[in-house]
């Protein structure tokens, strides 16, 4: 019983990480109220959840804030985006069901593609120095060159959503709890290995491939924050 309280136990590593998901998930849900924050908001959380990933303790609510701040303005842009983008393709959706019914499948198309760059987006935002629209470019490329990672990903935040929502009683609580930071860590798992080789601290596989990244990708990111 002694191990299992121990702080470097299994499962109180399990406990804390919870517990700093569920700060993050209220403090991002508090700053994503207003639309203008939700940007800046979801890039501190990815930036918290890359130094829980990656097993670097520390304090959560300050550092929080201090990534929300120092990326305050290129995040504000970067989280009107996927905004306006949603906000258009509901129109959209909701003209194609009442004239072209057909329609509505590419209308959700599009709209996974987007958030698939946007997970992609807020998280390099956090780690890489870039401009808006460099980040935006090489989030693009990562997806489809992640193309099965991307997948993943995108199934695991909306399936989770989907579920939640659709048994109400029993998810509503954990959308509040935990409904942004968990898509949020499961993202980052995932990521953590591409982040790694676009770092240099992973070698790829394959050493032809490895030379086309980094020659065509690898190259247009700037420095690490």
């Amino acid at each position: 019983m002694k191990k299992i309280f121990k702080s470097d136990s299994p499962i109180m590593k399990a406990l804390t990480i919870a517990a700093d998901l569920l700060i993050l998930n209220l403090l991002t849900m508090v700053l994503c109220i207003p639309i203008i924050t939700m940007g800046p908001a979801v890039t501190a959380m990815n930036d918290i959840v890359i130094h829980i990933v990656r097993g670097e303790e520390g304090y959560t609510v300050k550092p929080y804030f201090q990534s929300f701040k120092a990326n305050f303005k290129q995040g504000m842009i970067l989280g009107l985006i996927p905004v306006a983008a949603a906000g258009i393709l509901y129109l959209d959706y909701l003209a194609a069901q009442m004239y072209i019914p057909i329609m509505r499948a590419p209308i959700i198309a599009i709209g996974v593609i987007i958030l698939a760059i946007a997970f992609y987006a807020f998280g390099m935002l956090a780690r890489y120095e870039n401009t808006l629209r460099g980040t935006m470019k090489n989030a693009a490329m990562l997806a489809v060159g992640n193309f099965p990672r991307t997948l993943f990903m995108v199934v695991c935040a909306v399936g989770l959503w989907l579920v939640c929502i659709h048994f109400y009683q029993f998810g509503i609580p954990i959308l509040l709890l935990f409904g942004l930071s968990l898509p949020c860590y499961v993202n980052i798992l995932l990521l953590n290995g591409v982040f790694r080789k676009l770092d240099g601290e992973e070698e790829p596989e394959d050493e032809e491939e490895g030379e086309a990244n980094n020659s065509k990708l690898w190259k247009k990111f700037y420095q690490k924050k």
